[in-house]
């Protein structure tokens, strides 16, 4: 529990910093203090956690009440927002550590539920082929991410807050990331993730309209390959949204990288076409050879019944004629 002592002091320093400041930034303006000035504002500076900023929600596991139900982890408690978690730890420090480390920075501003992130790979697509040594560009489509915040990932890694614009999107960029997947699209085991055979972090801002991409220079070595995105904070965290349930703010494809070069896909649909256009145009001419077959037959036959008909109307007027001669002569 933290301390009548500590309780009170940290309420005589809100008052004094509201009374300084006439009345302080509260809620959102400190949000925009802290993404406009950088958080230089005196509570952002203290060392003390300031009264108004405990979130009782830390304060229960949530074994009971809200939500509470049968087979749920116990989540961790703290009376003060876990602000010394990570006391006599390897500190994360703004560096991307790899034998671990605690980072005590906060999450941060999180979106609205109508402004959460969502990406789409729009080349290459599932499915796609590519040839094999040559460039190729990477391009994905983003909603609701002003991209091109991006800061230096050695010095800087994980150490502030995600951050909010004026319209409550989050601040950052995207990654892109190829992974070899070896002799099938569809493995059964997981690629390792500490190899990959493209990366790069897309720190400008695109068209302007959420378009993003990143050239391959080189191409890729023939092979099958996935593509992700990964979405991240200005510090190169992953972005945090609003709610547990809601679509992926990443998207993944999987594509061939193949030797020969165009796009198989592209090529096969082009001689399907192709060959069901000769076989169209094959069955047209085929058609039309049978319908003229039929018409020359049509017309010889005409022509015959034609003929036949005149030789009966001839001999029918030479039978008339004989007997109106009989006739005549009797």
């Amino acid at each position: 529990m933290v301390s009548k002592t500590f309780l009170s002091a940290a309420a005589l320093f809100t008052l004094a910093f509201a009374q300084n400041n006439k009345g302080g930034n509260n809620g959102g303006n400190q949000n925009a203090g802290n993404q406009g000035n950088g958080g230089n504002n005196n509570a952002a500076d203290s060392t003390t956690l300031s009264q108004n900023a405990i979130q009782s929600g830390s304060f229960s596991d949530g074994s009971q009440g809200l939500g509470a139900e049968d087979g749920q982890a116990a989540s961790l408690t703290s009376q003060n927002n876990f602000i010394n978690e990570c006391a006599g730890k390897t500190l994360t420090n703004g560096l991307q550590i790899t034998d671990g480390s605690c980072n005590g920075i906060p999450m941060g501003n999180i979106p609205a539920k109508n402004q959460m992130i969502s990406s789409i790979i729009t080349f290459p697509q599932n499915g796609d082929s590519v040839p094999a040594q040559q460039d190729f560009t990477i391009s994905v489509q983003t909603q609701n991410l002003e991209a091109g915040s991006f800061t230096n990932a050695d010095a800087t890694y994980y150490a502030a807050p995600q951050t909010l614009n004026g319209q409550g999107q989050v601040i950052g960029h995207t990654h892109v990331t190829v992974q070899d997947l070896g002799n099938s699209l569809n493995p059964s085991q997981p690629p390792d993730p500490t190899q990959f055979a493209f990366f790069k972090g897309i720190n400008d801002a695109g068209n302007g309209k959420g378009l993003l991409s990143a050239d391959v220079a080189g191409g890729l070595p023939a092979g099958n390959y996935r593509l992700c995105t990964m979405t991240s904070a200005s510090n190169h965290q992953p972005v945090l949204m609003p709610v547990a349930q809601r679509g992926s703010q990443d998207d993944c494809t999987k594509f061939t990288v193949t030797n020969g070069g165009g796009n198989n896909n592209a090529g096969n649909n082009a001689n399907a076409n192709a060959g069901q256009n000769a076989n169209a145009n094959a069955g047209q001419n085929a058609q039309k050879g049978q319908q003229g077959q039929q018409a020359q037959q049509g017309q010889g036959q005409q022509k015959q019944n034609g003929q036949r008909t005149r030789r009966l109307a001839t001999d029918k007027r030479s039978r008339l004629a004989r007997i109106a001669t009989r006739d005549f002569v009797a």
